[in-house]
Parts: C-alpha cells; structure tokens; sequence
C-alpha cells in the first residue's frame, strides 16, 4: 500500500476516545481544499489516528491546520440494519499541525500581540523620574 500526505483543516472538534484494549484513537475529518476561484474544490478526508499520535491529535481544534502522513484503507462493517458498509479512510502514521497559510486572527496573531503588548509594557515608565 502507498503512504499519501494531505494537508486541510480539521473538520471538527477532535474527542480522543479509548478501545476496550484500553488504546487511544481518534476518528477526524480533515478538509482539503484544492484549486482556485472557480476551479476550488474541497474534498474530505477521515483520518484515523492511535494511541500517542491520537492523543497529540485530539489538541487541535476545529479549523486548525492539520498535515497528515498515512496509508488509505477500506474499512468494512455491518450497519445496525444489517446492511455491509464500506468507507475509505487514511490511517496515520504522522502527522502534526501546520503552520503555513495561517489564518488572520488565529492563535499566532494572538501570541503576537501578546508578545508586543509585554514588549511595549516593559518599556513603559511608571513615574515622571529619568530611569537613569
């Protein structure tokens, strides 16, 4: 089987759950998004992740830009109906957040003006005296 390597934005809010194995794991939908202005297409991806790569996952939140490395696997059950069900999903080998193309108002806009506003504090003088 081929590793492939995506990289979207999560589709939701990631819950890490546990098997009866006691493993962790999570199921996440990760969108990307191809193309521009007319062409732009989004085409969706579950991702399943395990264990210390599963709980690293479940901090992402919703929008935040994901990379994926993995292998593409149909899974194959039989639904509450009895009816058999197929679904193709990436299992992760790797994966991490992404940094590039972050969007406006994010969590690094937010660091950044943080950032700046100590900046600027430490500079600020509390009386009229010359600090020197």
């Amino acid at each position: 089987m081929s590793n492939i390597s995506i990289a979207g934005n999560v589709g939701t809010d990631v819950v890490l759950r546990y098997a009866k194995s006691g493993n962790a794991f999570v199921t996440v939908p990760v969108a990307v998004t191809t193309g521009r202005d007319d062409t732009k297409a989004t085409h969706w991806f579950d991702v399943k992740c395990f264990n210390t790569l599963a709980e690293r996952i479940s901090e992402l939140a919703k929008g935040e830009r994901v990379i994926v490395k993995g292998r593409m696997r149909e899974d194959e059950w039989t639904s509450k109906e009895g009816k058999t069900v197929k679904k193709l999903r990436l299992y992760a080998d790797d994966a991490g957040p992404s940094w590039r193309w972050e969007p406006r108002g994010s969590r690094s806009d937010t660091v950044q003006e943080h950032a700046v506003s100590a900046v600027q504090k430490g500079f600020e003088i509390e009386d009229d005296t010359e600090p020197f």
